[in-house]
């Protein structure tokens, strides 16, 4: 259905017949309805849906954290979007449409100013209790004792996803998580990230690398 502006002569935005019209910056725009082409796709546009499935596939389940891990930017893209732009071209494995799958070590699932902890050891413990220790940079604005520190992990078997938010504080140097008892005995990939109080700035994901593998 397409709205008219001054009457049946005047602007119109909508669509009527193979036509739209659209307004931007104040000023109208007619373009045509693009027709669906006959040709096949070629192998080029067959390749790079299938490796736009797999990043987009893998990432959507993970948007409220890439929300606000990508929240900042220079361009007026979505946090999804900048996400997807540098996993399709930095974190991807295959050479075709059959074979691409995530890059799991070269996941970034935030960016940002505040400075990464190091990671001093990750632990599997009894009863699927896994054990994270760090080590914090000297305090400063961009490395707040109170940053709260969020975790994801992926089990590949079962493309399941297991998220723990404000797990901690920066300051305590230490967290014991309780994992998912199906997840043993599986390859689970993990990444942590923290974020200020007022979810307003976040670090850089770190890879915590391979936490449970058959």
């Amino acid at each position: 259905m397409a709205r008219f502006k001054n009457g049946i002569q005047g602007l119109f935005t909508g669509k009527i017949g193979n036509l739209i019209g659209v307004e931007l910056k104040g000023q109208q725009f007619g373009r045509s309805l693009p027709r669906p082409s006959k040709k096949p796709p070629t192998y080029g546009q067959l390749n790079q849906r299938a490796k736009f499935g797999v990043a987009m596939n893998w990432l959507r389940p993970l948007r409220p954290f890439i929300n606000i891990g990508y929240q900042s930017g220079q361009d007026n893209a979505t946090p999804l979007n900048r996400a997807l732009s540098y996993h399709l071209t930095e974190a991807m494995l295959g050479t075709g449409p059959d074979d691409y799958q995530m890059d799991y070590a070269k996941v970034i699932l935030s960016r940002g100013a505040l400075v990464t902890s190091w990671v001093l050891e990750v632990i599997s413990e009894q009863n699927d209790i896994l054990y994270i220790r760090w080590d914090n940079p000297p305090e400063s604005r961009y490395c707040d004792p109170e940053d709260r520190m969020n975790l994801v992990f992926y089990n590949v078997q079962k493309e399941q996803y297991l998220t723990f938010e404000n797990a901690a504080e920066r300051s305590a140097k230490e967290v014991s998580l309780q994992m998912d008892k199906s997840f043993a005995g599986d390859t689970v990939h993990g990444w942590m990230h923290f974020v200020n109080k007022e979810g307003s700035q976040v670090s850089t994901s770190i890879y915590l690398g391979l936490v449970g593998e058959k």
